[in-house]
């Protein structure tokens, strides 16, 4: 869904994602959802605030153990879109980017893509490691055996393991 700065006003307007063509379905599957609801209004004659709210379940795997987990994705954002060239191209270029420009977002042209913006907010709520649990043992290096069921009679110290020098050091 795009929305034109010029249909905007002084007064907020609510969109509501009603189409997931913008959700990224070759790499999630998809559980519940998704649905988002934004916000829009102008606060000056070239910038609008955009206001979401994105939610939906996909499925997952354990990153230690391999079980499937079922993900909560849930995230609420907001904006400052500005319309500029200049900006635009700065914006693109490696530059350090200061603490008010966080949610700032310089727009080439006067056309805000939702779509985009509930996308990027997808792949920035997936959590760095997924786990089952807490507490999950993963699986047996040597064996495979999915430590949270069952034990396994493999030797854990004779694992070959970039860090079996730091090993000797602390029998030493």
């Amino acid at each position: 869904m795009k929305i034109l700065l010029a249909d905007l006003d002084q007064s907020e307007k609510t969109y509501t994602l009603s189409d997931n063509d913008w959700f990224p379905v070759d790499e999630f599957t998809v559980a519940d959802g998704p649905s988002g609801q934004a916000t829009a209004m102008l606060t000056g004659s070239n910038e609008a605030m955009i206001k979401g709210r994105l939610r939906c379940k996909i499925l997952s795997s354990c990153d230690r153990c391999c079980a499937a987990v079922k993900l909560k994705l849930a995230a609420d954002f907001a904006y400052i879109c500005m319309i500029g060239s200049e900006e635009y191209e700065q914006g693109h270029q490696e530059t350090e980017c200061r603490v008010e420009d966080y949610n700032r977002l310089y727009l080439k042209e006067p056309v805000i893509d939702l779509g985009e913006m509930f996308r990027e907010q997808a792949y920035l709520s997936i959590p760095s490691q997924i786990l089952c649990d807490k507490s999950c043992q993963g699986l047996c290096q040597a064996c495979g055996t999915d430590l949270n069921q069952n034990r396994c009679d493999c030797d854990q110290s004779k694992l070959d393991s970039p860090f079996a020098v730091l090993r000797q050091l602390k029998n030493h």
